[in-house]
């Protein structure tokens, strides 16, 4: 299970509101996992044939099924350049289901308009398509029929 913490910064001219949210990925539990077009996510780190001279790196989906091999370091990429590469390509379906619910949030809770190259972004990605923004319906003003619905009727 991979934890991860998004912090939304939205500049206000009083203040600034800070909104944390706790995401807990586990796979098909999580509504903004199922809906992506790309390997069935979440995704972990693999390492084949530890401790010998065939050792390798892969990344596998959530059915363990391999989607990439990784080149150990060497030149100019340092080990820690090599880890860190790997924990973000691990986490790269997270980090896209932490982006769509940010835009959600930002849509809902804050009333706010995401930035276009975010959802060019999440849509190269495979994400859904948010740019169609969800035109606010207005509400229809009711009408009263005030002999009908009187609750002076009610007392006759």
């Amino acid at each position: 299970m991979v934890i991860l913490f998004s912090v939304l910064t939205v500049s206000l001219p009083i203040a600034q509101i800070f909104i944390l949210t706790k995401y807990v990925m586990q796979g098909e539990t999580n509504i903004f996992l199922r809906g992506l077009k790309a390997a069935p996510a979440p995704w972990q780190h693999k390492v084949v044939n530890a401790g010998t001279a065939l050792r390798r790196d892969e990344i596998v989906n959530y059915e363990g099924r391999n989607i990439i091999d990784f080149v150990l370091p060497g030149g100019d990429y340092t080990s820690v350049e090599y880890k860190n590469t790997i924990a973000l390509v691990a986490n790269a379906p997270n980090l896209l289901a932490a982006l769509i619910e940010l835009v959600y949030n930002q849509r809902e809770l804050l009333g706010a308009t995401p930035e276009p190259a975010l959802l060019e972004l999440i849509l190269q990605c495979g994400g859904p398509d948010l740019t169609q923004a969800q035109a606010d319906e207005k509400p229809k003003p009711q009408t009263w029929n005030n002999a009908a619905q009187s609750s002076e009727r009610l007392l006759e």
